[in-house]
C-alpha cells in the first residue's frame, strides 16, 4: 500500500481515513485516480482541492466507507461497495459490524486490483462480473468460496477467535480476511487472464490440468491427514487441485505486491520496482522484508506475521516459475 498525505497540511493519513487527524480536513478516496484526496463540501456535493469535478460520498459512508462517487451518476455506491450484493439486516448489529469490517478489507483489495489494472467489469461477453456476497450465517457451515464470478465470504471469518479455531483445525499457518478475498478473486481472474490456448497450455504445464475432478480432489484433500508443504507449492492447500494451486499462488502474489509496495514507501528492504522486476527478484526482496518483519514480531512475543515456508525457499524453481507466470499475466493487463 502506498503512503497518502493530506493535501491541506501535508500530514500522513491512512487509507481508510475520512478526515485528517492533524487539520480535520475531510478526506475521500477517488477510485478513478487510486488516490486519497482532501475534499470540502460545496453546494450539496464535495470538491477535491484543485479540481472542479463534483463528488458525493458513498452511501455507505455511515458504515466507514471513505470512497467517493462522481456526482450525477446513476448510483449512490462507490466502485467497491457497488460490487457487494446486499448487506446483513441492520437489526443484527454484530452482523452489520462484521460486514463493515469486511468491506474495509475489501476496499483494500479493490484498490490493489485497480492499481494493478485488473478488470472489475467483464472484458468479453462470456466473462462473469465480479461481485461479492458477504454473508452472516451464524450456525451454518463454512460458505467462503467462489463460483461464476461471485466471491462469498463467511462473515464469521472477521472474528479473530473463530478464525483462529478454524486455522488450527485445518493446520494452516496463515489465515486472514484479506487472504480469503485475494484467494477467491484469484479463482475469478483465472477465467479473466487465461483466455488463449497458449496461456492455458503453460498453466497446465506449471500447475496441472484443471479438468481433473474438482470435488473428488477437494474431498480427498480434506479427508487426508494434514501434510507438510511439498516443494513447488506455496501452501498445503495449493496441493489439493490445480485451480487451488493457482488461487493460493495468486493470493500470495498479491500479498507480495502489497507488502513490497508498503515496505518501499517506508524505505524498508531492497529497492525494487514490481512492475519492472522479474518474479525471482520480487521473491528475493519479499523474503528479506518479511523475514525481518517476522523476527521483529517474535521479538515482541508474537507469532510470525507471515509464517509461509516458501519464502525461505525462494529459489525453488517451480515456485519461481509459477510466480513468474502470474506476474506476466498481471503485467500484461496492467496500466499502460
Amino acid at each position: 500500500m502506498r503512503r497518502f498525505v493530506c493535501d491541506t497540511c501535508g500530514a500522513e493519513v491512512r487509507f481508510g481515513d475520512d478526515r485528517c487527524s492533524a487539520c480535520s480536513t475531510g478526506l475521500g478516496y477517488l477510485p478513478s485516480a487510486c488516490d486519497l484526496r482532501s475534499v470540502r463540501a460545496a453546494d450539496g456535493t464535495y470538491r477535491v482541492v484543485g479540481d472542479a469535478a463534483a463528488w458525493w460520498r458513498c452511501l455507505n459512508h455511515a458504515w466507514g466507507c471513505n470512497w467517493m462517487v462522481a456526482a450525477g451518476t446513476d448510483t449512490s455506491w462507490c466502485t467497491s461497495c457497488g460490487l457487494t450484493r446486499g448487506r446483513p439486516d441492520t437489526a443484527v448489529p454484530d452482523a452489520v459490524a462484521a460486514w463493515a469490517s469486511a468491506e474495509a478489507t475489501k476496499r483494500r483489495l479493490v484498490h490493489q486490483l485497480l492499481s494493478l489494472g485488473l478488470p472489475l467489469e467483464p472484458t468479453t461477453s462470456g466473462e462473469p462480473r465480479l461481485v461479492f456476497d458477504l454473508v452472516a450465517i451464524p450456525e451454518g457451515g463454512g460458505v467462503t468460496g467462489h463460483r461464476d464470478g461471485v466471491v462469498t465470504l463467511d462473515l464469521r471469518e472477521v472474528d479473530d477467535a473463530y478464525r483462529e479455531t478454524v486455522r488450527r483445525q485445518f493446520g494452516e499457518p496463515f489465515r486472514t480476511v484479506i487472504g480469503h478475498l485475494r484467494h477467491e478473486v484469484g479463482h475469478h481472474f483465472w477465467h479473466t487472464l487465461l483466455r488463449d490456448a497458449a496461456t492455458l497450455g503453460e498453466f497446465r504445464r506449471l500447475f496441472g490440468d484443471e479438468r481433473a475432478d474438482y470435488r473428488v480432489a477437494l474431498a480427498a484433500h480434506h479427508d487426508a491427514p494434514i501434510a507438510p508443504v511439498s516443494p513447488g507449492f506455496v501452501t498445503s492447500y495449493a496441493m489439493a487441485h490445480p485451480l487451488e494451486d493457482w488461487a493460493e499462488t495468486f493470493a500470495h502474489y498479491l500479498h507480495l505486491r502489497d507488502g513490497l509496495e508498503t515496505a518501499g514507501e517506508h524505505g524498508i528492504g531492497p529497492p525494487v520496482r514490481p512492475d519492472e522486476a522479474d518474479a525471482a527478484v520480487l521473491l528475493d526482496a519479499w523474503s528479506r522484508v518479511i523475514g525481518a518483519v517476522n523476527r521483529i514480531e517474535e521479538g515482541l512475543g508474537q507469532r510470525p506475521v507471515y509464517p509461509i515456508a516458501f519464502v525461505a525457499s525462494r529459489f525453488d524453481p517451480m515456485v519461481v516459475d509459477k510466480f513468474s507466470f502470474i506476474h506476466r499475466q498481471v503485467r500484461a493487463r496492467g496500466p499502460s
